[in-house]
């Protein structure tokens, strides 16, 4: 029979800064610039997009708790409740309360692997149906320790923890390849209108 692990067996959960309670509102009260993670840098096929963090001017040094760590898992708090594995390029930005943070305490537990289940149509359905509010529906903190998940061998969660890198890499690839092919239609049609069909190139 497939066991199953409840998140606060083997996680630490808990939520991120409320920016506003520690930022600076003149020059003369910043002690730290920091940068924030965003809901626009907050890819929802699972990355973070460095182009989208913001400046946060603290001024305090902040608790070590508020700021991403490799392997860490944020989970974005409202629809699509995305989860997130911290790579270490991410490591060292400040974590608002728009999201969960999940820090593993045990290491029969593969992040990579974790961040995949929370990711699953099974387990974000579970969390929209739990969610509370009507204009935004936000999960609540208990609902994401109670969250259980199957509980494979070491070698197993490796290997889709691999798969999910690769997936990942995959979309990336394919925004990148979009957004590319965006800009060259647009000069494609500028060259068009400027100069006919002639000059087009």
């Amino acid at each position: 029979m497939e066991r199953l692990i409840e998140l606060s067996n083997v996680c630490d959960i808990s939520a991120g800064l409320v920016l506003r309670r520690k930022e600076a509102q003149t020059k003369n009260e910043i002690a730290k610039v920091y940068k924030v993670i965003t809901l626009k840098s907050f890819e929802d096929d699972g990355w973070i997009n460095l182009e989208y963090l913001d400046d946060y001017n603290s001024i305090e040094l902040l608790d070590d708790r508020y700021i991403t760590k490799e392997n860490d898992i944020l989970i974005r708090l409202s629809n699509p409740y995305t989860a997130i594995q911290v790579k270490a390029e991410q490591a060292g930005f400040v974590i608002p309360s728009l999201f969960a943070i999940v820090r593993l305490n045990q290491k029969e537990i593969d992040s990579g692997y974790l961040s995949f289940m929370l990711n699953s149509d099974t387990i974000k359905q579970s969390y929209f149906k739990n969610a509370m509010g009507i204009t935004i529906p936000v999960i609540r903190m208990q609902t994401i320790r109670e969250t259980q998940i199957p509980l494979v061998s070491t070698s197993e969660q490796h290997t889709i923890s691999k798969i999910s890198d690769l997936m990942i890499k995959e979309k990336r690839l394919h925004q990148q390849l979009t957004l590319e092919k965006e800009l060259y239609n647009k000069e494609l049609t500028k060259r068009i209108i400027k100069g006919g069909n002639k000059n087009a190139k």
